[in-house]
This record gives C-alpha cells, sequence and structure tokens, in this order.
C-alpha cells in the first residue's frame, strides 16, 4: 500500500483558520483544560486576590467587632479604601501582564504548535509529546530527563525533537522505527554533520569501527561490537548503504535491538514543508530496505520464526535502485501506510475515545482539591465578613 501523499496546507493556512480547527478539534477530543505554566501562575495569582480580600475584610471585621462595638467608623472605611484600592492596581497590573502575554506570546506559540499538529493529524500521525524517553538509544540514556516535544506517532514508529535536561546536551530530530526483529548494535556516524568532532553523545573504540566500501566511508564512520561485525556486515547490504548515502546522509544512525533511529542534532521545524518531505523520504525510501534485511536475517537463522519476531508492521517489496521515485513525488512502499486523521475543518473521522487511567482520576481529585481551597473556600468567608459587616455584629 503505498504512502499517503503529504498534506501541508495546514502550515500555510490563516492563523484564524488554525485557531479554529484547534478548537473543533479539542471540543471533539473532549479535551476541556491543559494545565501550563502560565496557566498555573494566573490561577495562582487570582487565588491570592482571592485569599488577599479574605484576610482583610476579615481583619477589618475583628476590628470592628473588638474594638469599635460592632460600629463602622471613618477609619473603618478608610482601610476598606485602601484594601479595594489595593486590589484594583494588582488586577489592572496582572490583566496588562496576562495581554501581553497572550498577544505577544501565547497566540504565536499556539499557532505554532496546532499547524505541525494539524499537518501530523491530516497526514496519520497521532501528536503525542513525552515527559520520558519512549525508544532505547543514545540519545535516549538519561530516561527520565528526555523531552520528546513535538512527538508524532503512528504504528511502529515516531518522530519528532528529543531535549535533556543536561546543561549544554543538543536538541535531537529524531525518526525511530519498530523493526521486524532484534538485531546487532550498529553505530552510523554521518560525516556531514561533524565539525572538528563527532556529534554523538557517546564515544567509541577504534576497534569497534569497520571499514566499508569507499563511497560510504566518506559518509558514514561505522561502528558495530567486535564479534557482531558479519552480522553488521550482513545488515549493511550494498543496496541499503546505497540507500542510506542517498537518502539519509545528513543523519546519524544507530539500530538497538529492534528500534532503527535516525537522529541530527540539525536545527529542525516542523512548520517548514522540508522537515516533513525528509521524514517521509526516511520511511519511504530508506526503512523499507533495512527492514526487508531484517527479515531475511531472522529468516536464515530460525527455520520457523516465533510469532513474536513477526514485523509489527509489513513492508512490500522495495522498489529497484534503478526506479526509485524523486522525494517530491515520493510512493512509498510501506504496506500499512498512515491514513488522515482528520477533515479540513479539523475533526476527526473516528472519535478519540477517552482513555480514563488511576494516574488520571487522582489528577482529577488534586485538581478538585486545589479548586476548591483556591476559589471556594475564600469566596465563602468573604461573604460571611461582608455580612457580618454590613449587618454591624459579629
Amino acid at each position: 500500500m503505498p504512502l499517503q501523499p503529504l498534506y501541508l496546507e495546514w502550515l500555510h493556512e490563516p492563523d484564524g483558520r488554525v485557531l479554529r480547527a484547534r478548537g473543533a478539534h479539542l471540543r471533539q477530543s473532549r479535551i476541556t483544560w491543559t494545565m501550563t505554566l502560565p496557566k498555573a501562575l494566573g490561577h495562582l495569582n487570582a487565588a491570592s486576590m482571592l485569599w488577599y480580600l479574605t484576610v482583610a475584610l476579615i481583619s477589618i471585621d475583628i476590628v470592628i467587632d473588638n474594638q469599635h462595638d460592632g460600629q463602622v467608623l471613618g477609619s473603618d472605611w478608610g482601610s476598606l479604601a485602601w484594601m479595594v484600592g489595593i486590589l484594583a492596581v494588582w488586577i489592572v497590573i496582572a490583566a496588562r501582564i496576562a495581554r501581553r502575554r497572550r498577544s505577544k506570546t501565547s497566540s504565536r506559540a499556539t499557532v505554532t504548535e496546532w499547524r505541525q499538529n494539524l499537518t501530523a493529524l491530516a497526514n496519520g500521525f497521532e501528536p503525542q509529546p513525552s515527559q520520558r524517553a519512549t525508544f532505547s538509544s543514545m540519545i535516549t540514556a538519561d530516561r527520565d530527563a528526555v523531552l520528546e516535544n513535538p512527538r508524532f506517532t503512528a504504528s511502529g514508529l515516531e518522530f519528532g525533537s528529543l531535549t535533556t535536561t543536561r546543561p549544554g546536551s543538543p536538541t535531537w530530530h529524531y525518526l525511530a522505527v519498530t523493526l521486524p526483529a532484534p538485531l546487532p548494535h550498529l553505530v552510523l556516524d554521518s560525516t556531514s554533520n561533524n565539525s572538528s568532532r563527532s556529534d554523538l553523545p557517546a564515544g567509541f573504540g577504534p576497534l569497534q569501527r569497520i571499514s566499508l566500501e569507499r563511497e560510504f566511508d566518506r559518509s558514514f564512520v561505522t561502528y558495530a561490537p567486535v564479534d557482531k561485525r558479519a552480522d553488521a556486515l550482513y545488515v549493511l547490504s550494498p543496496e541499503v548503504m546505497s540507500d542510506l548515502v542517498e537518502y539519509a546522509g545528513d543523519y546519524n544512525v544507530e539500530i538497538v535491538d529492534d528500534t532503527l533511529v535516525f537522529f541530527t542534532s540539525a536545527p529542525t521545524d516542523f512548520t517548514d514543508a522540508q522537515t516533513w518531505i525528509a521524514v517521509q523520504t526516511l520511511i519511504d525510501s530508506v526503512v523499507p530496505r533495512l527492514a526487508q534485511r531484517t527479515q531475511r536475517f531472522v529468516d536464515e537463522r530460525l527455520p520457523r520464526p516465533h510469532r513474536s519476531l513477526l514485523p509489527a508492521f509489513e513492508f512490500a517489496a522495495a522498489e529497484p535502485v534503478t526506479q526509485r521515485v524523486a522525494p517530491a513525488v515520493t510512493v512509498g512502499v510501506l504496506a500499512n501506510a498512515p491514513v488522515p486523521l482528520i477533515a479540513r475543518s479539523g475533526r476527526r473521522f473516528v472519535p478519540q475515545k477517552r482513555r480514563w487511567r488511576v494516574s488520571s482520576l487522582l489528577l482529577n481529585v488534586v485538581a478538585f482539591v486545589a479548586y476548591f481551597v483556591a476559589y471556594f473556600v475564600p469566596i465563602v468567608l468573604i461573604f460571611a465578613a461582608v455580612l457580618t459587616i454590613t449587618d454591624g455584629r459579629p
């Protein structure tokens, strides 16, 4: 089944249309709110205003009750005026900060995020950011210190941008694919993205280096365990090396068990059409040949491959090298190609089912308690304090 032609119109649609499509998609997905740092700060500020008003009114009420025998005097009105003035200045400053943030940062960031999200959905990929590593590789060595955002997934593959919390660590643009079966550990260091030294996050000894064809050695430095060189040479057939040089020359490549990872530290922008074309080219022109070699690698060692070694997603036979199609009009060889998930309005063809987990239930309980303490409790106390002051008695 050919890979669907890329749909990239969302990268160029007006901002208003992108925001309307975002709203339609969120409503259909039943996503009512997402907590971000700006939102959390906004809630903290609003709750602080309410609690300030609560404490101020209760303090004034205590003074009226204990010192003025329940009578509201001029000094009490002065205290109320100061309280209202401080609260008014606080509200004006908070409103200006929120308006400036919304106009200069939030809207632009939201439009940028949803241009790429809608493009992913229109091409069959789910936007699923992750705050920890979702695959094994040298770029995910610190699994719990990894942020994958943006991250787009389909059956058996994912791609996006990956950063770690280590100071000075680069942002990696990556594509990770599940292969039909485990392979020997293999690393290809692209020479085109190196400066004075390799950009790999880990070092390799000279004994692990393998020399292959001259043209391939100019494009990649190959590393494999000393006792697995024969297996590595089997995987890197002349056809595979030709595809890697032609279509993946700017990427480092790593095979870890059954995971194939392409990665580069070059700047990547998923609102740029060329980034999507580059990802499609890897999926269409490089991955199938490697998956095919994996199947043969398994078949030669297992007369009857175990069910667990069957492909996560199947591939049709790769086209001969002389009959490749140019990347601009790529015709893929992925058997179960991703299909569009949304219409032009941004609404899903098949609505998402909301998954309830223990963690999400606990999060909702914590959120309910926080809202109750932050908003409901001070509102009740403010109402009681106002009634006490206006009634002129405790």
